[in-house]
């Protein structure tokens, strides 16, 4: 059960966070059914990517939801069949020239537990925030952790795929969000193409060398053998963009991936997974202020609590 679960969110990650590249970027494969303001989808989305590299700052917010289904009658199969996972994210950022800080709140949802996190960063200075807490994080932990400016688009070329080839019919209409004429797209994603680039990504030396520390897992994952199996697992795939007509800024989206797993014991009676992600953007280009957390305890005092969480959700899967 562990071993599969872990495959299928890690694909199940990827093919949001990949669909979302994909289907937001120009595309000479896809089809556009309608225009907007004279432009295609396509050219919309390729003018909001080039708009988006100016912001320096911005508030936002993100739900994720994660829905197990299952056929099996494992006590843990049924748990996680029960109620989806969410998680809810909201917080600002902005770089040196807007304050050079960020705050970020999540809130995760699983197995009837509810997790408090938080994140804080004032300059090179970083807490972390659970369950009410704030710890604060090392330099050294967070050494080389700043964006060096390298674009999306260069990290998943590194790994040696290609969103552009993706998109398999776009649609684009003109609406009102909040007051503001917006353009809507909608993009839908030829499901083969991108499991199969995200199989070839799992398997990308770029990849377990980006992971770190976390590579090791990545490579239990890929020596399960399970990964092959797993290309014909996603059903569908879209995403939704509103993108406002006078600047090309993005305001909201959403993104939307359904896997199928194949049946058999490895599965244990998982038969599927959806994922959705709806999220917001606004305050585009102003100014961040982040108030330090006061009485932050050691990053130490942390761990050994998480490796406890840790070790017992572990057991139960």
């Amino acid at each position: 059960m562990r071993k599969v679960l872990l495959i299928a969110l890690v694909v199940a990650a990827l093919a949001t966070a990949l669909v979302a590249a994909g289907c937001g970027s120009s595309s000479s494969s896809g089809s556009s059914s309608a225009k907007a303001g004279g432009m295609t989808a396509a050219q919309i989305l390729a003018k909001s990517g080039q708009a988006m590299t100016k912001v320096t700052s911005a508030s936002f917010t993100a739900d994720v939801t994660l829905k197990v289904s299952s056929t099996g009658s494992s006590a843990q199969t049924a748990l996680l069949g029960q109620a989806p996972i969410v998680l809810h994210v909201a917080g600002k950022a902005g770089d040196k020239s807007a304050g050079d800080g960020a705050v970020v709140a999540m809130t995760l949802k699983v197995s009837g537990q509810t997790l408090v996190m938080g994140l804080k960063t004032v300059g090179p200075r970083t807490w972390l925030g659970f369950q009410g807490k704030w710890y604060v994080v090392p330099p050294s932990k967070t050494a080389g952790a700043k964006s060096t400016g390298t674009s999306s688009s260069k990290v998943v070329g590194s790994l040696g795929i290609d969103p552009q080839k993706w998109a398999a019919s776009s649609t684009v209409t003109t609406e009102q969000l909040d007051g503001a004429t917006v353009y809507h797209v909608v993009s839908t994603a030829d499901t083969a193409k991108v499991m199969v680039d995200i199989v070839n990504a799992l398997n990308s030396p770029a990849l377990s060398k980006a992971t770190g520390s976390s590579a090791a897992t990545l490579n239990r994952l890929k020596s399960s053998g399970e990964l092959k199996s797993l290309e014909k697992s996603l059903v569908s795939a879209s995403t939704q963009s509103w993108i406002d007509a006078k600047t090309f800024m993005l305001l909201k989206g959403t993104l939307a991936a359904k896997l199928q797993l194949s049946s058999g014991s490895s599965t244990q009676g998982v038969s599927g997974l959806g994922i959705d992600v709806a999220y917001t953007l606004g305050n585009l280009g102003q100014p961040v202020t982040v108030t330090p957390p006061a009485h932050a305890l050691p990053l130490k005092a942390l761990t050994s609590g998480l490796s406890s969480l840790t070790s017992g959700a572990g057991a139960g899967l």
